[in-house]
Protein backbone atom coordinates (compact mmCIF):
# COMPACT_ATOMS: atom_id res chain seq x y z
CA UNK A 1 0.00 0.00 0.00
CA UNK A 2 2.90 2.31 0.84
CA UNK A 3 4.58 1.80 -2.64
CA UNK A 4 0.86 2.46 -4.36
CA UNK A 5 0.95 5.64 -2.52
CA UNK A 6 4.61 6.59 -2.66
CA UNK A 7 3.95 5.81 -6.60
CA UNK A 8 1.01 8.27 -6.63
CA UNK A 9 2.43 11.35 -5.14
CA UNK A 10 5.84 11.12 -7.47
CA UNK A 11 2.74 11.09 -10.56
CA UNK A 12 1.02 13.44 -8.99
CA UNK A 13 4.42 16.07 -8.76
CA UNK A 14 5.69 14.78 -12.23
CA UNK A 15 2.89 16.42 -13.76
CA UNK A 16 3.27 19.96 -12.51
CA UNK A 17 7.07 19.93 -12.58
CA UNK A 18 8.61 19.48 -16.15
CA UNK A 19 11.87 19.88 -16.84
CA UNK A 20 10.43 22.38 -19.60
CA UNK A 21 8.48 24.55 -16.88
CA UNK A 22 8.91 27.58 -16.76
CA UNK A 23 7.28 30.77 -14.18
CA UNK A 24 4.88 33.16 -15.62
CA UNK A 25 6.96 36.16 -17.23
CA UNK A 26 4.85 38.62 -15.11
CA UNK A 27 2.83 38.52 -11.96
CA UNK A 28 -1.23 39.30 -12.38
CA UNK A 29 -2.04 41.75 -10.51
CA UNK A 30 -5.37 42.27 -9.04
CA UNK A 31 -6.51 45.64 -7.30
CA UNK A 32 -3.32 46.09 -4.70
CA UNK A 33 -2.54 42.78 -4.39
CA UNK A 34 0.24 41.07 -6.35
CA UNK A 35 -0.09 37.05 -6.97
CA UNK A 36 2.26 34.93 -7.23
CA UNK A 37 2.71 33.23 -10.78
CA UNK A 38 0.93 30.19 -11.69
CA UNK A 39 3.79 28.11 -11.40
CA UNK A 40 5.06 28.43 -7.98
CA UNK A 41 1.14 28.23 -6.78
CA UNK A 42 0.87 24.97 -8.17
CA UNK A 43 4.37 24.01 -7.09
CA UNK A 44 3.51 24.81 -3.48
CA UNK A 45 -0.10 23.13 -3.42
CA UNK A 46 0.91 20.03 -5.02
CA UNK A 47 3.49 19.42 -2.65
CA UNK A 48 1.49 20.44 0.58
CA UNK A 49 -0.90 17.65 -0.72
CA UNK A 50 1.37 14.74 -1.38
CA UNK A 51 2.89 15.82 2.46
CA UNK A 52 -0.73 15.36 3.68
CA UNK A 53 -0.72 12.56 1.26
CA UNK A 54 2.04 10.55 2.36
CA UNK A 55 1.27 11.26 6.30
CA UNK A 56 -2.07 9.91 6.44
CA UNK A 57 -0.83 6.70 4.55
CA UNK A 58 2.02 6.14 6.95
CA UNK A 59 0.13 5.63 10.30
CA UNK A 60 -2.24 3.20 8.50
CA UNK A 61 0.95 1.22 6.96
CA UNK A 62 2.64 1.50 10.73
CA UNK A 63 -0.13 -0.36 11.79
CA UNK A 64 0.07 -2.91 8.98
CA UNK A 65 3.45 -3.66 10.28
CA UNK A 66 2.55 -3.81 14.17
CA UNK A 67 4.44 -0.78 15.04
CA UNK A 68 0.99 1.57 15.92
CA UNK A 69 -1.66 0.26 18.13
CA UNK A 70 -4.95 2.52 18.03
CA UNK A 71 -5.20 4.58 21.47
CA UNK A 72 -8.62 5.98 21.28
CA UNK A 73 -10.94 7.73 18.99
CA UNK A 74 -13.18 11.04 19.25
CA UNK A 75 -14.91 14.01 18.15
CA UNK A 76 -13.87 17.60 18.66
CA UNK A 77 -15.65 20.66 18.37
CA UNK A 78 -13.38 24.23 17.70
CA UNK A 79 -14.01 27.83 17.69
CA UNK A 80 -11.48 29.92 15.61
CA UNK A 81 -10.92 33.50 15.66
CA UNK A 82 -9.30 35.00 11.99
CA UNK A 83 -8.87 38.00 10.56
CA UNK A 84 -11.00 38.65 7.34
CA UNK A 85 -9.29 38.93 4.18
CA UNK A 86 -10.72 39.30 0.27
CA UNK A 87 -13.61 41.74 1.81
CA UNK A 88 -14.53 44.08 -1.02
CA UNK A 89 -15.53 43.33 -4.69
CA UNK A 90 -12.27 44.54 -6.06
CA UNK A 91 -10.59 42.29 -3.91
CA UNK A 92 -12.00 38.90 -5.15
CA UNK A 93 -11.91 38.33 -8.62
CA UNK A 94 -8.29 36.38 -8.85
CA UNK A 95 -10.64 33.69 -6.43
CA UNK A 96 -13.22 32.69 -8.80
CA UNK A 97 -13.76 30.32 -11.94
CA UNK A 98 -14.48 33.49 -14.20
CA UNK A 99 -12.79 36.50 -13.16
CA UNK A 100 -12.92 38.38 -16.94
CA UNK A 101 -16.42 38.19 -16.54
CA UNK A 102 -16.57 39.63 -13.45
CA UNK A 103 -13.95 42.74 -14.59
CA UNK A 104 -15.97 43.01 -17.23
CA UNK A 105 -19.40 43.45 -15.39
CA UNK A 106 -17.32 45.86 -12.30
CA UNK A 107 -16.17 48.03 -15.68
CA UNK A 108 -20.28 48.44 -16.83
CA UNK A 109 -21.32 49.96 -13.34
CA UNK A 110 -20.89 53.21 -12.12
CA UNK A 111 -19.60 54.15 -8.49
CA UNK A 112 -18.23 56.58 -5.86
CA UNK A 113 -18.37 54.56 -3.08
CA UNK A 114 -16.60 51.34 -1.92
CA UNK A 115 -17.51 49.16 1.43
CA UNK A 116 -15.61 46.41 2.66
CA UNK A 117 -15.70 44.17 5.44
CA UNK A 118 -12.71 43.86 7.44
CA UNK A 119 -14.48 42.35 10.50
CA UNK A 120 -12.96 39.21 12.32
CA UNK A 121 -14.21 35.43 11.52
CA UNK A 122 -15.08 32.90 13.95
CA UNK A 123 -15.13 29.54 11.87
CA UNK A 124 -16.49 26.59 13.52
CA UNK A 125 -14.28 23.18 12.72
CA UNK A 126 -15.79 19.84 13.86
CA UNK A 127 -13.35 17.08 13.95
CA UNK A 128 -13.39 12.99 13.59
CA UNK A 129 -9.99 12.22 15.44
CA UNK A 130 -7.70 9.23 16.25
CA UNK A 131 -4.72 8.81 17.88
CA UNK A 132 -2.39 5.85 17.86
CA UNK A 133 0.59 4.57 20.21
CA UNK A 134 4.13 4.23 19.09
CA UNK A 135 4.69 0.35 20.18
CA UNK A 136 8.21 0.38 20.58
CA UNK A 137 10.03 -0.18 24.11
CA UNK A 138 13.02 1.34 23.37
CA UNK A 139 11.64 4.75 22.64
CA UNK A 140 11.30 6.97 25.32
CA UNK A 141 9.63 9.51 23.57
CA UNK A 142 7.03 7.52 22.06
CA UNK A 143 6.18 6.15 25.78
CA UNK A 144 5.02 9.96 26.12
CA UNK A 145 3.43 10.69 22.77
CA UNK A 146 0.50 9.85 20.81
CA UNK A 147 0.56 10.58 16.94
CA UNK A 148 -3.60 12.09 16.20
CA UNK A 149 -4.66 11.99 12.53
CA UNK A 150 -7.84 12.82 11.35
CA UNK A 151 -10.43 14.54 9.30
CA UNK A 152 -12.14 18.06 9.72
CA UNK A 153 -14.80 19.90 8.14
CA UNK A 154 -15.88 23.66 9.44
CA UNK A 155 -19.56 25.56 8.99
CA UNK A 156 -20.65 27.18 6.22
CA UNK A 157 -19.05 30.75 6.43
CA UNK A 158 -21.65 33.26 5.58
CA UNK A 159 -19.62 37.33 5.32
CA UNK A 160 -21.12 40.44 3.79
CA UNK A 161 -18.08 41.20 1.05
CA UNK A 162 -18.74 44.55 0.66
CA UNK A 163 -19.93 46.78 -1.70
CA UNK A 164 -20.19 49.51 -4.80
CA UNK A 165 -22.20 52.17 -4.50
CA UNK A 166 -23.44 55.09 -6.30
CA UNK A 167 -24.95 57.97 -4.24
CA UNK A 168 -26.28 61.42 -5.75
CA UNK A 169 -28.80 64.46 -5.43
CA UNK A 170 -31.67 65.37 -7.81
CA UNK A 171 -32.96 68.69 -6.30
CA UNK A 172 -36.05 69.27 -9.06
CA UNK A 173 -39.34 69.06 -8.09
CA UNK A 174 -38.05 67.94 -4.83
CA UNK A 175 -34.43 66.96 -3.30
CA UNK A 176 -34.01 63.05 -3.62
CA UNK A 177 -30.93 61.16 -2.31
CA UNK A 178 -30.41 58.41 -4.81
CA UNK A 179 -28.35 55.32 -4.04
CA UNK A 180 -27.39 52.13 -6.68
CA UNK A 181 -25.89 49.65 -4.56
CA UNK A 182 -24.15 46.61 -5.87
CA UNK A 183 -23.22 44.21 -2.95
CA UNK A 184 -21.51 40.92 -2.40
CA UNK A 185 -22.39 38.28 0.21
CA UNK A 186 -19.55 35.45 0.83
CA UNK A 187 -20.16 31.62 1.30
CA UNK A 188 -17.15 29.24 2.17
CA UNK A 189 -16.80 25.87 3.60
CA UNK A 190 -13.41 24.07 4.39
CA UNK A 191 -13.23 20.04 4.54
CA UNK A 192 -9.71 18.40 4.88
CA UNK A 193 -7.73 16.73 7.45
CA UNK A 194 -5.36 17.26 10.40
CA UNK A 195 -2.09 15.33 11.66
CA UNK A 196 -0.09 16.03 14.75
CA UNK A 197 1.61 14.94 18.14
CA UNK A 198 0.35 14.93 21.87
CA UNK A 199 1.55 14.19 25.00
CA UNK A 200 -0.02 14.19 28.36
CA UNK A 201 1.03 15.45 31.90
CA UNK A 202 -0.39 13.21 34.93
CA UNK A 203 -2.06 16.10 36.91
CA UNK A 204 -4.01 13.54 39.35
CA UNK A 205 -5.95 10.36 38.96
CA UNK A 206 -8.14 11.90 36.50
CA UNK A 207 -6.74 14.86 35.29
CA UNK A 208 -4.20 15.43 32.86
CA UNK A 209 -2.31 18.16 31.39
CA UNK A 210 -2.57 18.47 27.52
CA UNK A 211 -0.42 19.71 24.58
CA UNK A 212 0.54 18.82 21.09
CA UNK A 213 1.71 20.24 18.09
CA UNK A 214 -0.99 19.65 14.87
CA UNK A 215 -1.34 20.86 11.46
CA UNK A 216 -4.11 20.59 9.01
CA UNK A 217 -5.02 21.31 5.44
CA UNK A 218 -7.89 21.83 3.43
CA UNK A 219 -9.53 22.63 0.46
CA UNK A 220 -13.03 25.26 -0.10
CA UNK A 221 -15.72 22.61 -0.50
CA UNK A 222 -18.00 25.24 -0.95
CA UNK A 223 -17.08 28.87 -2.57
CA UNK A 224 -19.26 31.06 -3.85
CA UNK A 225 -20.55 34.81 -3.82
CA UNK A 226 -24.30 35.84 -3.34
CA UNK A 227 -24.66 38.89 -5.81
CA UNK A 228 -27.16 41.63 -4.89
CA UNK A 229 -28.89 45.35 -6.49
CA UNK A 230 -30.74 47.60 -4.55
CA UNK A 231 -31.82 50.77 -5.45
CA UNK A 232 -32.84 53.25 -3.23
CA UNK A 233 -34.24 56.85 -3.11
CA UNK A 234 -34.89 58.64 -0.07
CA UNK A 235 -37.64 61.91 1.05
CA UNK A 236 -37.39 63.89 4.28
CA UNK A 237 -41.45 63.48 3.67
CA UNK A 238 -41.59 59.76 2.37
CA UNK A 239 -38.07 58.12 3.89
CA UNK A 240 -36.65 55.33 2.45
CA UNK A 241 -37.70 53.39 -0.81
CA UNK A 242 -35.77 50.49 -1.81
CA UNK A 243 -36.32 47.60 -4.69
CA UNK A 244 -33.88 45.10 -4.35
CA UNK A 245 -32.64 42.38 -7.33
CA UNK A 246 -30.71 39.18 -7.13
CA UNK A 247 -28.41 38.15 -9.17
CA UNK A 248 -27.13 34.33 -9.81
CA UNK A 249 -24.02 33.65 -7.47
CA UNK A 250 -20.60 33.64 -8.80
CA UNK A 251 -18.67 30.19 -8.54
CA UNK A 252 -15.38 30.55 -6.17
CA UNK A 253 -11.74 28.31 -6.90
CA UNK A 254 -11.63 25.53 -4.12
CA UNK A 255 -8.67 26.53 -3.21
CA UNK A 256 -6.12 25.20 -0.83
CA UNK A 257 -5.90 26.42 3.32
CA UNK A 258 -3.05 25.03 5.86
CA UNK A 259 -2.90 25.63 9.94
CA UNK A 260 -0.51 25.28 11.87
CA UNK A 261 -1.87 25.14 15.77
CA UNK A 262 -0.60 24.54 19.25
CA UNK A 263 -3.36 23.29 21.66
CA UNK A 264 -2.71 23.35 25.37
CA UNK A 265 -5.39 22.70 28.13
CA UNK A 266 -7.03 19.86 30.64
CA UNK A 267 -8.32 16.32 30.08
CA UNK A 268 -10.62 14.81 32.41
CA UNK A 269 -11.37 10.89 32.72
CA UNK A 270 -15.35 10.80 32.71
CA UNK A 271 -14.71 7.07 32.97
CA UNK A 272 -11.17 6.17 34.44
CA UNK A 273 -9.26 4.66 31.48
CA UNK A 274 -11.90 4.67 28.93
CA UNK A 275 -13.97 8.21 28.42
CA UNK A 276 -12.36 11.05 29.01
CA UNK A 277 -13.24 15.17 27.75
CA UNK A 278 -10.79 17.96 26.66
CA UNK A 279 -11.14 21.73 27.16
CA UNK A 280 -8.18 23.48 25.81
CA UNK A 281 -6.93 26.97 24.16
CA UNK A 282 -5.30 26.97 20.92
CA UNK A 283 -2.55 29.41 19.34
CA UNK A 284 -0.99 29.36 15.95
CA UNK A 285 -1.08 30.48 12.22
CA UNK A 286 -3.62 30.27 9.02
CA UNK A 287 -2.47 30.14 5.76
CA UNK A 288 -3.32 30.56 1.86
CA UNK A 289 -4.12 31.61 -1.31
CA UNK A 290 -6.60 34.15 0.52
CA UNK A 291 -3.90 35.04 2.87
CA UNK A 292 -1.27 38.30 2.91
CA UNK A 293 2.04 37.27 4.55
CA UNK A 294 2.06 39.10 7.33
CA UNK A 295 1.60 38.21 10.89
CA UNK A 296 -1.39 40.11 11.66
CA UNK A 297 -3.68 38.08 8.22
CA UNK A 298 -2.16 34.85 9.75
CA UNK A 299 -2.54 34.91 13.14
CA UNK A 300 -5.54 32.30 14.42
CA UNK A 301 -6.38 30.98 17.83
CA UNK A 302 -9.02 29.39 19.52
CA UNK A 303 -10.68 27.45 22.28
CA UNK A 304 -12.14 23.83 21.90
CA UNK A 305 -13.64 20.72 23.18
CA UNK A 306 -13.00 17.15 22.27
CA UNK A 307 -14.86 13.82 24.13
CA UNK A 308 -13.16 10.54 23.20
CA UNK A 309 -13.21 6.79 23.86
CA UNK A 310 -10.35 4.68 24.49
CA UNK A 311 -10.93 1.22 23.71
CA UNK A 312 -10.32 -1.78 26.68
CA UNK A 313 -6.60 -3.46 25.55
CA UNK A 314 -7.34 -6.55 25.03
CA UNK A 315 -4.90 -8.62 27.60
Amino acid sequence: MLIKVILLAETSFNSYIRPNATPAQSPNVVGNHTSTTKFDKHYMTRLTQIALLLLFFLPVQSVNGQKLKLNNYGIAFCLFEITSTVNNPLTIAEFLKDPVSYKNYLNSLTYNSLYGNPGIQYPKTFYLTTEWKVNTPLSRFWKKHTIQAGLLITNKIRQETGALANQYFTYFPDTVLHEHKYSLQKELQFFGGQLGINRRHNLSKKLDFFSGFHVQGSFALTHYYNQQLDSSTYKPSIGWVRTTNRLPALKGKNFFRWQVMIPFGLEYAIRPQEVFVRMELIVGMVGGKDRPKTFAAREAHGVGVSLTYQPKRKM
